[in-house]
Parts: structure tokens; C-alpha cells; sequence
């Protein structure tokens, strides 16, 4: 089940002397009100008619994490070890270190582990489709834990499967719309951004298109791209590419980012020793505990933060319900992982990461038997 509010143009109009009438006022109030509304109440799916499923037994699960030193990598491969564990499988962990090289090398460790069974976390098939041939060529299963079969032919036995109706490029884009609507709310309607792209993989552009198309249909502007490779975020060098595009642009209103661990990584630390006040910053993608942790912790400089984020262990323990269903020899089903804008005010869990605002865990163990 979809949760949206529609978003609106900006309507325009003014007196004779150049200052906006009372109605182009309550106009514009109206657009921030509605595009606040559509992030805070976000997507989700509902679980509650989850079918049936006998999880296989004596299965050997690997989870490729796409880099531990990053808490947005971190969190849901610990989570889908969780998971697997759960449905009464040997997890084990192969670390990617934020690099096609690492990315390659963790699967063939999983392979070598005589891994029945292969869900990568954070990156497409395409960025080590040499390795995931390899496995696939070995018999081993291979289920998406997020992103893309972006092989041709394709590879893995199933995507996870988001809502009936979305394509992961889709899904990806709604973290982008999603938190340009959060982002015009927050600036009053006066959305100027400066935005980052992830390139290592496909969903990086696909968060950034969606924040673009969303921003120009209520008719805000993007000022400045910067794009940014794993590599450049294992490094810490994106950080001074980011500072820069911002001095370069003091009109900007708005900072989005693409990943949460981005900020804890030193860029958030440099933008407030910057003197920087009065930007806006969204996360509009993977967001972690980090994240949360970071709106929690109050802002500075009056930087306004938030996110747009997935309950990510809901999507991680999805990422396990698609493998049991395949290995079980029936089609995976839509998990429904659940996205929303938080903030301050907003959607924040206590502690912790967000977690969506279902027991999905339930769900999942109910469907395979194990509660």
C-alpha cells in the first residue's frame, strides 16, 4: 500500500508594486505545506498477508557487504546475517572495502567459502560482473540486497522486490524526490542545491535524477553537482570537493546527500568549521544509525538536517525472504521496506536507527515458520 500526498507546481503571481498578494502567499504556504506532508508520510508496503515459506536447510549464506567502515554498509549487512541466522542458516560476512576490487574479491572469498547462497549489499552486478559469473557458474544463488541486476545477460535469481509498480530505479529515484520535497518544505520554497552523486553504481545518479526532476517541478534550482566515487569517500578527499562546490555557491539553501555515512565522515564537521549557517541538508538514500544519531545530536551553525531514509534492516531481512522463496522454488514477493522523511520533529526513532513503523520482523518469522 502506497502512502502519498500529490505535489503541486509553484503557482506565481504579484501586485503592482512587486510584493506577492495575499493569495500567491497563502499559495506558496500551501506548496511547503504539501510537499512537507508527502515526505514525512513517505512509501511503505504492508506484510500482514506475507504467504508461507519453508526456509531450506544446511544453506551457507555470505552477505558482501559493500564496506564495513561504513555504518550505511555496516548496519544492513548485520542485519541480514541476523536474518539468515533467524531462518536457521550459517551467516558469514565478506567486506567489499568501498571498491570493484574489494567488491570482486569478497565474492570470490564467499565462493571459495562454498557459499550456497550470495547477497551483496550496496553496489549493482555490473560493478563485479566477472566475479559474479564466476559464482553463478559455481551454482551458487545470488539474490539482490538492494541494488540492481545490471548484467546483460543478467545474473542473479531475483532483485528484492520493492512495491508492486516500482523498479529499482524507481525506488532509488523516490529517495531523490522524496527529499527534494523535504528540502523545499524546510527552505520555505526557496530550494537552491547543491547535490552529490554517488557514481560507483547506477542507483547514485538515479537518487540524484530523482531529487532533480522533483526540484524543477516546484520549480527550485540546482547550482552545483559533485560527483563522488567510492573510492573518493574511503579516502575522505570528497570532503573538500564538496566544501569547495559550496563556498563556490554561497546561494545555495540546500546541501543533498546521497549517503549518510558521507557526513560522519567528515564532510558535516567540515561544513560547520566552515562557518557555513543556514544550509539546509538532506540525506536522501542510504541513511544509517549514523544519520539518525547525527539529527539527534542538534545542529549547528542553524544547519537544519534530516533525511530521507529506509527502515534498513526491514530491507535486509526482505533481501533473506526473496533467497528463501527462491531456494524453496517459489516467485519472492514485494517486502514493502518502508521510506519517510525524518527530522527533528519528524519520524525520529529514540535511539538508534529508523526502523520503519511496522513489526516486520514478525512478519518474516511467522512466514517461514520460526515464530
Amino acid at each position: 500500500m502506497a502512502l502519498a500526498v500529490s505535489s503541486a507546481l509553484l503557482a506565481s503571481c504579484g501586485s503592482d508594486t512587486g510584493s506577492a498578494s495575499p493569495s500567491a502567499k497563502a499559495s506558496a504556504s500551501s506548496e511547503v505545506d504539501a510537499a512537507l506532508d508527502k515526505a514525512y508520510a513517505g512509501l511503505s508496503g504492508d506484510l500482514a498477508d506475507l504467504t508461507s515459506v519453508t526456509p531450506k536447510e544446511g544453506v551457507n549464506f555470505y552477505v558482501i557487504s559493500c564496506g564495513q567502515s561504513l555504518a550505511s554498509c555496516a548496519s544492513p549487512t548485520q542485519a541480514m546475517m541476523d536474518a539468515a541466522e533467524a531462518a536457521g542458516w550459517s551467516a558469514h560476512m565478506a567486506d567489499g572495502k568501498l571498491s570493484p576490487d574489494g567488491f570482486a574479491a569478497a565474492i570470490r572469498q564467499a565462493v571459495a567459502g562454498g557459499a550456497d547462497v550470495i547477497v551483496p549489499v550496496g553496489f549493482d552486478c555490473q560493478t563485479a560482473q566477472a566475479a559474479f559469473k564466476e559464482a553463478t557458474d559455481a551454482g551458487i544463488v545470488v539474490v539482490g540486497g538492494g541494488g540492481p541486476d545490471t548484467c546483460d545477460p543478467k545474473l542473479w535469481k531475483s532483485e528484492r522486490l520493492w512495491l508492486d509498480g516500482y523498479s529499482a530505479q524507481q525506488q532509488w529515484g523516490a529517495f531523490g524526490q522524496y527529499g527534494a520535497d523535504w528540502a523545499y518544505g524546510q527552505t520555505g520554497g526557496d530550494l537552491k542545491a547543491v547535490t552529490i552523486t554517488a557514481t560507483t553504481n547506477p542507483w547514485g545518479q538515479w537518487i540524484t535524477d530523482g531529487f532533480n526532476d522533483e526540484a524543477g517541478k516546484l520549480g527550485g534550482t540546482i547550482v552545483a553537482n559533485v560527483d563522488v566515487t567510492d573510492p573518493e569517500s574511503a579516502d575522505g578527499s570528497f570532503v573538500q570537493k564538496v566544501t569547495t562546490a559550496l563556498l563556490a555557491h554561497p546561494e545555495a539553501t540546500t546541501l543533498q546527500v546521497p549517503i549518510g555515512s558521507y557526513l560522519t565522515g567528515g564532510l558535516y564537521q567540515a561544513i560547520v568549521s566552515s562557518g557555513r549557517e543556514d544550509l539546509t541538508i538532506v540525506v536522501s538514500g542510504q541513511a544509517g544509525p549514523e544519520t539518525t544519531d547525527l539529527i539527534r545530536s542538534g545542529s549547528q551553525n542553524g544547519i537544519t538536517l534530516g533525511a530521507v531514509t529506509q527502515a534498513q534492516a526491514w530491507g535486509a531481512w526482505g533481501s533473506i525472504d526473496t533467497a528463501v522463496r527462491v531456494l524453496a522454488g517459489e516467485d519472492p514477493v514485494f517486502i514493502g521496506e518502508e521510506i519517510q522523511a525524518v527530522d527533528s520533529d519528524h519520524n525520529l526513532p529514540e535511539s538508534g536507527a529508523y526502523d520503519g513503523s511496522q513489526d516486520w520482523k514478525s512478519a518474516f518469522l511467522k512466514a517461514w515458520g520460526k515464530a
